[in-house]
């Protein structure tokens, strides 16, 4: 009996849990979509590492993945989604800023969202986040109220500062090497932020308006900033500033105007960066002189195509693959192929699976295929157990057995 107990008891368990178990991996497959290329990218995360996953906000909503492969991820409802940061040094932590609001987004290794609202002042939304991953802090830019300050201490957000600008804030960067520096960029000024973000200052002396922005994460951190027509400035405090134009073909008394920069997290001395001439004083035209690349941190620069077919609004770099971006035009928000970077095919969106190339499933049916051949295993035991012991005949008691047979 005891016996009998136990296969109906285990067998029931694990029925249950396999049930339990698919209804669960349909309803997190439900409405997932991947898709080959990104059509409207406003925003992008490149991955840390090569072959890396990377974070890109595509008309408003999030995908993660890579060239090619694209899948959805839930935000919160009613979010349109303006800006993304990842923390790399914390597995599973991401950012991502309201278009729609004056508030950001944090998802942990739970995959749940908090919410942190930046004030009730002001009415707008988050432009650009970035992640200084020593301190644990982020910054955030807007385009009415200019950059907050917020500490991470992992179970909340703590706001730590505000600085607020006239002008909405195109880009923030900052350095994680313990500088302590940050830099926010507007339509026509450059600021500095010293002490972690605690005190901002203009800057002044570039002698150019900012157009594009990066820090790279060597020691000491670089900071590399585009300008209308000076070309590319470099500066390791911010302050003071060298021109890095070797093989941009600037020629003193033009207008080379550095249009997007972008740096491989992945290889620190590797950069891009897309360039233009400006023509004419009333009425100014651009003409696009194409994209470059340095892979020993903008000492010298080579040509990767010559011209495009429109200036270049932003560039994305693959990590780990040298001469490997694609960019954003004004033109066009859907990634072009530059260099060695992949030709995108195109195809229609496909229902995710656990087959596809985001793996995020596959230990999880392999674990439910063997709990349901356990369970087959079990349910088959038990009904031969049951088979045998009524197969068995009627014996007599033995106290009848015993007792002699009379003769009549």
């Amino acid at each position: 009996m005891i016996r009998k107990l136990f296969f109906i008891a285990t067998t029931s368990i694990l029925i249950l849990s396999l049930f339990a178990g698919i209804v669960s991996a349909l309803d997190t497959q439900t409405g997932v979509t991947i898709k080959a290329n990104l059509e409207n990218v406003r925003a992008y995360a490149p991955a840390a590492q090569s072959a890396g996953l990377n974070y890109a906000v595509d008309g408003g909503v999030l995908y993660v993945g890579r060239p090619g492969e694209w899948r959805k991820l839930a935000t919160p409802e009613g979010v349109i989604v303006g800006a993304v940061a990842v923390d790399n040094s914390r597995p599973g932590l991401l950012y991502i800023g309201a278009a729609n609001e004056l508030a950001v987004y944090r998802m942990d290794s739970s995959r749940a969202w908090l919410r942190v609202p930046l004030s009730d002042k002001f009415v707008g939304g988050v432009t650009s986040l970035a992640v200084d991953k020593l301190n644990h802090l982020l910054y955030v830019g807007t385009d009415t109220a200019g950059v907050f300050r917020l500490r991470d201490v992992g179970s909340s957000m703590i706001a730590g500062g505000h600085h607020v600008l006239s002008e909405p804030v195109v880009q923030v960067a900052t350095d994680s090497t313990g500088a302590g520096l940050v830099f926010a960029r507007t339509p026509s000024t450059l600021y500095r932020g010293d002490n972690m973000g605690l005190n901002w200052s203009t800057v002044e002396n570039l002698g150019s308006a900012p157009t594009a922005l990066a820090v790279v994460n060597r020691y000491p951190a670089t900071v590399y900033v585009g300008t209308a027509d000076r070309g590319l400035l470099t500066s390791q405090d911010g302050a003071n500033w060298s021109l890095a134009n070797d093989g941009l073909a600037f020629v003193p008394g033009s207008r080379l105007s550095i249009d997007a920069i972008a740096a491989d997290p992945a290889q620190l001395d590797v950069l891009y960066v897309a360039t233009s001439y400006l023509y004419g004083t009333t009425t100014v035209h651009q003409s696009p002189a194409g994209i470059q690349q340095t892979t020993d941190g903008g000492a010298s620069w080579r040509t990767l195509v010559s011209q495009t077919d429109a200036p270049v609004a932003e560039l994305l770099p693959i990590a780990g693959q040298t001469g490997a971006v694609y960019a954003l035009t004004l033109a066009s928000r859907q990634p072009q192929p530059i260099g060695a970077a992949p030709e995108i095919v195109e195809s229609a969106p496909v229902a995710a699976t656990a087959a596809s190339g985001i793996r995020s499933d596959a230990t999880t049916l392999a674990a439910w295929v063997v709990a349901a051949l356990a369970a087959l295993a079990l349910g088959y035991a038990l009904v031969s157990d049951l088979r045998s012991k009524a197969a068995k005949p009627a014996t007599a008691p033995l106290a009848l057995q015993r007792q002699p047979v009379r003769q009549r």
